[in-house]
């Protein structure tokens, strides 16, 4: 689809009365799989909510630190993240995609023996619990995972 067409549709969307609830995210030339976006590829993604709950929205604002991981051997983990540039100082996802974010949440709370990973991440990121278990099933299957998961392992010790 062309970004003409795209555009063409969004306006068409827009003046037809349809209520887009949550955020409209374009992405254009994604250099990762976004959903079922190949690579080059053009997609729409659809947040349902505001941009508070979606944690994919980089302006988005953070949830509680939940008590799970209001600990100092948490806070030690999350501060080698913070260095390593896969979170930011509030302990948000700093550009990592959806199958990172979850790869990330399961590898700290296996390190702190955490058993409900998708409710304390889900707190922590303001995002649904089993979108984020969503993510991490999808992250199973590729093979960049692997990777991203080797360097998780460096990081985290």
């Amino acid at each position: 689809m062309k970004k003409e067409d795209l555009q063409a549709a969004l306006e068409a969307i827009s003046k037809s009365g349809i209520q887009v609830a949550g955020d409209l995210v374009l992405e254009k030339n994604v250099e990762y799989e976004v959903a079922n976006v190949e690579e080059g590829g053009i997609g729409i993604q659809i947040n349902n909510g505001n941009a508070a709950e979606a944690s994919s929205n980089p302006d988005a604002a953070g949830g509680v630190i939940p008590e799970r991981l209001n600990t100092e051997e948490a806070e030690e983990l999350m501060d080698k993240l913070v260095d390593a540039g896969m979170l930011t100082e509030e302990w948000q996802a700093n550009g990592l995609s959806c199958s990172e974010r979850a790869l990330l949440a399961k590898n700290v709370c296996d390190k702190l023996k955490i058993n409900d990973v998708w409710q304390v991440f889900g707190m922590l990121w303001n995002e649904r619990p089993e979108t984020l278990r969503s993510y991490f099933n999808k992250a199973l299957d590729q093979k960049k995972s692997l990777k991203y998961q080797d360097k998780l392992k460096n990081v985290l010790g």
